[in-house]
């Protein structure tokens, strides 16, 4: 069966459905899918919380613009050096 068949038969018998808990419950998954959809889960933060790709675009868009200060090799050793000496 092609896509549009079945959206053609859903569509059939969704005119045939009453009761509406039912049709409430169904259109929230289907609105929780397309959100997905949209914006779909790309992982999870350490307290179990989804990332979505939008939130982990903005984020990466953002850490862009901040210069970021790196430290030489040389300036790395002195300052391993000097822990290391303490």
């Amino acid at each position: 069966m092609s896509t549009d068949a079945y959206k053609q038969e859903i569509a059939k018998r969704m005119v045939q459905i009453e009761d509406e808990q039912f049709l409430s419950s169904l259109l929230a998954m289907l609105e929780s899918y397309i959100q997905t959809f949209d914006d779909p889960i790309i992982g999870y933060e350490l307290d179990g919380k989804p990332v979505h790709a939008s939130t982990a675009k903005a984020q990466f868009a953002e850490d862009l613009r901040k210069p970021e200060t790196f430290m030489s090799v040389e300036d790395f050793e002195k300052e391993l050096d000097e822990v290391t000496a303490a």
